[in-house]
């Protein structure tokens, strides 16, 4: 399996393609949500450090820049918001094809879903539906990786 090198990236939904993935306002208070928004370059809410923790098994954690904070999760069941959070967060990459991935929680097979296409739509967690776009993300390099 390939994943993105680690680095920063800019990470888009599929199926909503001028959505990407937000730390909403940059709040760095645990259990802030992580959404959906239009790319604004001016802001680092929506930039994400990848940190690659097993390459083999895909495993990952992302760490927002403007909030210095981790993507987690606010429990691991069917509809569960994605949220920013100071604890460690590991999450696994499954490439679907060429350069798009889901995006899986390490201990369930739960992935993330954008569920419509809307700013300040919140990523939840959804079973895995292979033909489903809104649970495949592309990572866009931001310059410098």
């Amino acid at each position: 399996m390939t994943i993105p090198v680690p680095g920063t990236y800019v990470i888009y939904n599929i199926q909503y393609s001028t959505q990407d993935v937000d730390l909403h306002w940059a709040n760095v208070t645990d259990g802030a949500p992580v959404v959906g928004y239009i790319y604004n370059e001016s802001t680092q809410n929506m930039l994400w450090d990848l940190q690659v923790v097993d390459e083999e098994q895909g495993l990952v954690q992302f760490v927002n820049l403007a909030g210095n904070n981790y993507a987690g999760v606010s429990g691991e069941i069917n509809g569960s918001g994605v949220i920013g959070t100071s604890i460690e967060t590991t999450f696994k990459l499954h490439e679907r094809k060429i350069g798009e991935y889901e995006i899986q929680t390490y201990n369930s097979e739960l992935v993330w879903e954008l569920p419509d296409g809307n700013n300040f739509t919140e990523i939840i967690l959804s079973p895995p539906i292979s033909f489903y776009d809104n649970q495949a993300w592309q990572f866009i390099p931001v310059d410098g990786n």
